[in-house]
């Protein structure tokens, strides 16, 4: 992953040079070494009215890629302490998992400020994070945008995919244990919710942390419900001058008002409506594409059937961001 930082001079920010990231094929050895702690960039307002001044840029990297669907318009800057948690976080669930390769969707636009289809993702704060997916052999497998699950792992979607309970409990964990980013929200559908602390109960995790996930995760209010993907926000940073905690309520109109018209579903819809919806046909193709593999790293895995195609409804990710 390479990270590039843009600021304005005079704000009294920390910059570092690039790092080089070169990692190694999967199954191979474990990542290269994470780089130091990143910190660039300031938050100015709100989650849901506010911007970002500066602020670093996630890229593809061996052991993390931008979902297809969601590469469109550069929606890939954060500030640095959250572009640096989500590298550290996919380098931890690789290291426990050396086939593991996290999936990002939206952080926000460079500068920041508003994003289509979320009243969030203003300030660098917020970024979507797919869930890890596994076939029936146990391999990890990737769709080219988000998919819905239920709270039994399944999908009507994509038969034969089942949610990943223990690389995405590695990734939870990674995320309230990070030292560097204060995680404050991860938004995700109730059932998901459940299925998680019930893993971490049998896996015996202590209970310190499981408390500590049951109320950081919660299904968001006034939106989808976040079945097929993590929402994933972090704190102000300490002394952030104009960095806003909490989302303004008011930004759930506007969102609404820009929200885009739903176009046809597909012949074969799954139990609950996705969102994120990528400019693609609504209508799944007759054969679909087979598991997207962004990078070279990526082993084909073999499924028994293809990930459902992208599909565009009139919901909000994200309506009133708590």
């Amino acid at each position: 992953m390479r990270i590039f930082a843009a600021a304005l001079a005079g704000l009294g920010l920390v910059f570092l040079a690039p790092a080089a990231m070169a990692g190694p094929a999967p199954h191979t050895t474990p990542a290269a070494p994470a780089p130091a702690v990143i910190l660039m960039g300031r938050s100015v307002g709100s989650p849901t009215e506010g911007h970002l001044i500066g602020g670093a840029h996630l890229d593809n990297a061996p052991y993390l890629r931008i979902v297809t669907a969601y590469t469109a318009g550069d929606v890939r800057w954060g500030l640095g302490s959250m572009v640096g948690m989500l590298d550290r976080s996919a380098r931890s669930v690789r290291r426990q998992f050396p086939d593991a390769v996290m999936s990002v969707g939206h952080i926000s636009r460079q500068g920041g400020g508003e994003l289509d289809r979320h009243a969030s993702h203003e300030s660098g704060r917020d970024a979507d994070v797919q869930f890890y997916v596994k076939n029936q052999a146990n391999q990890p497998v990737y769709a080219d945008h988000f998919v819905a699950f239920h709270g039994d792992g399944t999908t009507p979607s994509w038969p034969g995919a089942h949610f990943d309970d223990a690389r995405n409990w590695a990734l939870v964990a990674a995320w309230l244990n990070d030292s560097a980013a204060h995680v404050s929200h991860i938004f995700v559908a109730t059932p998901i919710r459940a299925r998680l602390l019930a893993y971490a109960v049998r896996m015996g995790v202590a209970e310190a942390v499981r408390d500590r996930a049951a109320v950081t995760m919660l299904q968001p209010h006034g939106s989808l419900p976040h079945d097929d993907h993590f929402h994933v926000r972090i704190s102000c940073p300490a002394n952030m001058q104009g960095c806003v905690e909490n989302p303004t309520v008011r930004a759930v109109a506007r969102a609404r008002n820009h929200a885009p018209t739903a176009h046809a579903a597909p012949a074969h819809p799954p139990a609950t409506s996705q969102h994120h919806a990528a400019p693609a046909p609504a209508l799944a193709p007759a054969s679909p594409p087979p598991p997207t593999t962004a990078t070279d790293d990526i082993p084909a895995s073999v499924t028994e059937q293809a990930p459902p195609a992208a599909m565009s409804v009139d919901l909000i990710d994200d309506a009133d961001g708590n």
